[in-house]
């Protein structure tokens, strides 16, 4: 009895003990960023400042105050040198607390060397995560979920709110001078912050007059994208210095960030989208002489749009109206200044009553996002609900007419980098170009021909970095020839085909053993669904590797993917979609571009491999020259730069073919990849060449890399995967 009674108590002080330890371990002081229990931070010097970030670190402050509204992750300043704890943390700090909220202080990596952004990020995203999740479980309240970024903390916090998803993101942001916010990707002219494509948290920016007037214009710009992107947010701009004063209750600013806490802007939209809505133009005169034209002939082709199409009228653009659109027996319908909802007023008061044409054009949406010269700006969703009607209005009106709708062009006002009314346009073309259906409506992307490789607008093309001039209008009209010729059901009205077949676009050219349409189709089918973070575009040595779709059969016989391993040992944790198809050429890539393959994903790399089938001579198409199939890639990667801006390009050099290194062949190759290493470095794009690693001593290409001299085996795949692994984990 007497031992039953000591076990009884032993048992009961154990669990007295773990039921203690517990409790405590609900309201840590100091976690990991993956919720792991820690007995303290990191150092702090003699000024207040942390510099030796050695484990990353989450500090819980828990308010005091009667109510608590929420908690607040919070990430300092110090230009990823230093995080500014009694200059900034300690006192904003103070403040939430006052207001009500429980603070989590993210202690990231800090000044450790060339990777200190890439490791700042991923201590705060895994933190974002955890955070989200665990509110509740380390004692924080979780009534509502604040990400709070000063300086370079506000730089961190925007980089992190690009790796989530909209279940991930918080309830509010709140952005304090925001460092480097005038950043462009590698390479691009685009901004390297974007908002999330869905931005369900609301945002406020508050700025000083003190910031340099380019990082806090783009401060602006990038609210102004988040408000396109159909989110809520608010820009602010004060005297006051934003990295200590704000905090001060009496401040302006502090008053502002009080009132977004306590009553959070709501979305102003209303649910009529007024871009869809019929509103009569302010050219009636022309509306009226429309008519008339419409009442007395029947056309072939009609143009639908604003300024851009309507200057095709204009004496100075009157070779290119003639050649590509007059011949045709074609109407222009293009009204300068109008928007969609001027559109759907002229459409429903007679300018298509009676016509049956067998194809028509139409361009439009930039004024819709026009705030310098409109009262209102509409966002990305109501644009694409715009087009979308007048698209449905016009199928009304001519139900047996092909439709080429064409992405909104790159232009905007202000200078030739993008600015938040172009990248809202591009926002819409996406959603828009969903309506494709290859029946009876056709999306039609001829961006590339405005650009730079940057990116950038070509000032020679658009003078005013909006309209295309005549130059620009005959390149628009011969990138979308192809397209039309074939719904028109005539030839090709272009005369000045280049010489050169790697930039001319074509379909399938060789009898490859396999549906390439079919390939093709389903890479149309599957591709939103995967939702790709890594495309590969390329021919047989992409295509034959692994991933989907499936190389499924080739001369009918099923074809097991070569290299899974090595497959899975570089791409095993990304959402991959393959674009490699056997026995493609530099042309037949532009031709899958154009038609859509990459439409509407948001890839952050994406891999070139492509040009070794244009040093083949064949039946179907000849050989090219090395500056020809360079040429030829540098449409590949301009088409890409245009439809997936904000991510990495990778440029694979072209693979060793054939045995030995005197064959002509290889010396082609060889001279190809010269200049693309110096094309890639000339537009800052990354280069891999694994030439080398793949090549004897002496320079042979053994069947042990390539059985057939051509195509990689396992240890072939697995050098191009340790390859890209490194290039990989730089992103």
């Amino acid at each position: 009895m007497i031992k039953s009674f000591k076990l009884s108590r032993v048992l009961f002080l154990l669990l007295l003990a773990t039921s203690t330890l517990s409790a405590k371990s609900k309201n840590p002081a100091y976690i990991s960023p993956d919720g792991s229990i820690l007995k303290k931070g990191n150092k702090v010097d003699a000024d207040g400042k942390i510099r030796n970030v050695e484990n990353p670190t989450i500090q819980l402050i828990h308010t005091k105050a009667k109510v608590s509204n929420g908690t607040v992750l919070l990430l300092l300043g110090g230009e990823y040198k230093t995080l500014n704890l009694n200059t900034e943390g300690k006192i904003a700090m103070k403040y939430f607390n006052g207001l009500g909220y429980d603070v989590a202080f993210l202690q990231y990596r800090v000044n450790v060397g060339s990777k200190t952004r890439t490791l700042a990020l991923q201590d705060a995203v895994q933190a974002a995560h955890y955070l989200k999740r665990n509110l509740k479980t380390i004692g924080l309240n979780e009534q509502r979920l604040v990400f709070c970024g000063i300086g370079a903390g506000g730089h961190l916090v925007a980089r992190t709110l690009q790796q989530l998803n909209e279940k991930d993101q918080p309830d509010d942001v709140v952005l304090f001078m925001p460092d480097y916010m005038n950043e462009t990707l590698t390479g691009s002219a685009f901004p390297a912050l974007m908002p999330p494509q869905i931005p369900s948290s609301r945002l406020l920016i508050l700025e000083s007059v003190k910031e340099k007037p380019e990082v806090r214009k783009c401060a602006q710009e990038y609210t102004k994208m988040w408000i396109g992107y159909d989110g809520i947010a608010v820009f602010r701009v004060d005297s006051d210095s934003v990295a200590s004063p704000v905090f001060n209750a009496k401040s302006s600013l502090a008053m502002e960030l009080k009132s977004f806490l306590e009553k959070p802007p709501i979305n102003a939209k209303t649910t009529v989208n007024p871009a869809a809505v019929p509103v009569e133009g302010y050219n009636p005169w022309r509306h009226a002489e429309k008519l008339q034209q419409v009442a007395n002939h029947k056309y072939d082709l009609i143009l639908i749009g604003n300024s851009i199409t309507n200057n095709l009228e204009k004496p100075q653009y009157q070779s290119v109206w003639n050649q590509f659109f007059a011949a045709r027996n074609a109407l222009n319908l293009g009204y300068s200044g109008y928007r969609t909802e001027n559109l759907l007023w002229n459409i429903e008061h007679g300018e298509l009553d009676g016509q049956s044409p067998k194809v028509a054009i139409l361009e439009i949406g930039t004024n819709n996002i026009d705030e310098k010269h409109y009262p209102t700006r509409h966002t990305a969703s109501q644009l694409a609900d715009g087009i979308e009607a007048v698209v449905k209005l016009m199928r009304a009106k001519m139900p047996d007419t092909k439709i080429i709708l064409l992405r909104c062009f790159p232009g905007a006002y202000g200078g030739s980098t993008p600015t938040s009314h172009r990248i809202i346009l591009e926002r819409a073309s996406n959603m828009v170009s969903k309506l494709a259906d290859g029946k009876n409506i056709f999306y039609c992307d001829v961006n590339h021909v405005f650009l730079n490789m940057d990116g950038s607008i070509n000032h020679d093309i658009m003078p005013d970095w909006l309209h295309p001039n005549l130059n620009g209008a005959k390149a628009w009209a011969q990138a979308m020839e192809p397209l039309l010729s074939e719904l028109m059901g005539d030839i090709s009205l272009d005369t000045e085909i280049p010489e050169n077949t790697a930039i001319v676009p074509v379909s399938k050219l060789e009898e490859n053993g396999y549906d390439w349409f079919g390939r093709h189709n389903e890479i149309l089918h599957i591709k939103d669904s995967i939702n790709p973070q890594i495309v590969l575009i390329g021919n047989s040595i992409t295509h034959f590797w692994a991933g989907f779709p499936l190389a499924k059969t080739y001369n009918g016989k099923i074809i097991p993917p070569t290299g899974p391993q090595a497959w899975n040992d570089v791409f095993g944790k990304y959402r991959v979609l393959n674009m490699g198809f056997g026995w493609d050429r530099t042309q037949n890539v532009l031709w899958r571009l154009d038609r859509g393959e990459l439409d509407d994903i948001h890839p952050k790399t994406v891999i070139i491999d492509i040009g070794t089938n244009n040093t083949s001579q064949t039946a179907k198409a000849r050989k090219n020259s090395a500056l020809e199939i360079v040429e030829g890639i540098k449409s590949i990667c301009l088409r890409v730069r245009s439809k997936v801006p904000d991510a990495t390009i990778v440029l694979m050099a072209i693979f060793p073919r054939e045995e030995s290194s005197t064959h002509p062949r290889r010396i082609l190759i060889m001279e190809t990849n010269k200049l693309l290493a110096d094309f890639a470095k000339e537009n800052r794009i990354k280069f891999v060449d694994i030439g080398p690693k793949m090549l004897s001593a002496d320079g042979t290409l053994t069947r042990e890399i390539c059985d057939d001299f051509c195509h990689p085996t396992e240890k072939g795949y697995q050098l191009w995967a340790d390859a890209l692994k490194s290039v990989l984990s730089e992103e």
